[in-house]
């Protein structure tokens, strides 16, 4: 699709912006340099042992196969052991050095919500704000679209603001908003430069006529806030600049090409994207495998890309899902829901070609032990949870003292440094 088509279908799909309600105005920022985090949620319940904590069949006697492949074809890209399926070879051969695995991770939960929750915020319990929310409060809260989402677990606790960006949008009418059609060659203008510069003087002494008229805190911190939503076209107009002429035909690839050219524009901190096909109760391999070669391509594409737009070393890729999926195959050839699971990590300040954590043949989970850094038998070490992880990349993302993150703390969860 091309760029001009993307702005065209603006009757199609919309762009919604919320602000949260933790602002009480907005001035101009600065444009945001540091790391962009991409966050990858695979809709449904990835199964782990399909790709990157991978568990084979013994034989065609195998009364239980966890999978179809054997063990002994089980491969490996340095310190990385990967199902021989798919398209896995190909991606993990070329991207093992970068990544980082961290397997065994219980999430407490078989429901789809709780897990893909507690997979993103690093807790089960309800009301709390994703990591994307907490890095957009922290590094981005005055920028028109510091957290970007595409589905996952998105929820702000009005920490910060939030975009919602569809595959086809209305992005240059929000930008361009005094233009008639702003994806012509020539795009006529309602107003004059002048006229248009006398209706924003107006409006903002409008504003401050009204906010002046109230005395109840919460009403002009609302009116505020308002305001101040639409006090983003200047650096959306940036964000047109680095939108690519040619859009891929969709999915990841296409949400990162978004979230990335916000980046460039210096409005965003973090994104969601997403893709779907998991929750496979039936033929599991014929539909799985398929949608797990969907994510390798996407992210295939999303390191290639960084690097040609020169912020390889900015980006940061988190990919994980709702749970996993039960061991051995249902009487309909599917897998269902298992609370244990696996999360990946790679980019800028991620030390790649690393394991941690581990199952056993069954894909139960072994624990821990936070010396070695090594599974261990039940009785002793510590269960990996998401809020381990969490607690460990609020840190490794260097928020983790900040007066916004501290509202929303972890305790339950001991410290594991997985970023060493």
């Amino acid at each position: 699709m091309e760029r001009r088509d993307f702005l065209k279908l603006a009757s199609m799909a919309g762009l919604g912006v919320a602000v949260g309600g933790a602002f009480s105005g907005r001035a101009a920022a600065d444009p945001y340099t540091g790391k962009l985090f991409l966050f990858i949620h695979a809709g449904g319940g990835w199964d782990p042992t399909s790709f990157c904590d991978p568990k084979g069949s013994i034989g065609t006697d195998d009364p239980d196969p966890m999978n179809m492949y054997p063990e002994a074809d089980i491969e490996n890209a340095g310190l990385i052991r990967y199902a021989p399926v798919g398209t896995n070879a190909v991606f993990f051969q070329k991207w093992g050095n970068r990544l980082l695995v961290i397997n065994g991770v219980d999430t407490g939960t078989n429901s789809h919500d709780a897990g893909t929750r507690t997979t993103w915020c690093g807790t089960l319990k309800e009301g709390k704000p994703s990591f994307g929310a907490l890095l957009a409060g922290v590094y981005g809260p005055s920028l028109p679209m510091a957290y970007i989402s595409n589905g996952g677990y998105d929820y702000t606790a009005n920490v910060a603001s939030i975009t919602r960006v569809p595959d086809t949008g209305t992005l240059a009418r929000i930008a361009f908003p005094d233009q008639i059609n702003p994806d012509a060659e020539n795009p006529e203008r309602y107003h004059t430069e002048g006229t248009t510069a006398r209706i924003l003087a107006a409006r903002e002494a409008r504003h401050m006529a009204k906010l002046g008229q109230q005395r109840l805190p919460k009403l002009r911190q609302e009116m505020s806030t308002l305001y101040a939503s639409r006090l983003g076209q200047n650096e959306l107009k940036q964000l047109i600049q680095y939108l690519p002429e040619n859009f891929e035909q969709g999915g990841l690839a296409r949400q990162a090409q978004v979230a990335i050219a916000a980046y460039r524009a210096g409005i965003c901190v973090a994104a969601n994207l997403s893709t779907g096909g998991f929750d496979t109760h039936g033929d599991h391999d014929q539909n799985h495998i398929p949608a797990l070669s969907n994510i390798w391509t996407g992210v295939d594409f999303i390191m290639e890309y960084a690097a040609q737009q020169g912020i390889a070393e900015q980006l940061v890729v988190v990919m994980g899902s709702d749970f996993g999926r039960t061991p051995g195959y249902n009487t309909g050839n599917g897998k269902d829901h298992w609370n244990i699971t696996s999360m990946m990590m790679m980019g800028a300040g991620i030390t790649g070609n690393r394991v941690i954590g581990g199952t056993d043949g069954r894909h139960n989970p072994m624990n821990l032990d936070l010396n070695s850094m090594q599974p261990v038998p039940d009785g002793s070490g510590v269960r990996i949870k998401p809020g381990h992880i969490h607690k460990a990349l609020r840190k490794f993302a260097g928020i983790d003292t900040a007066e916004i993150v501290q509202r929303f703390p972890i305790t339950e969860e001991e410290d594991i440094n997985f970023f060493a």
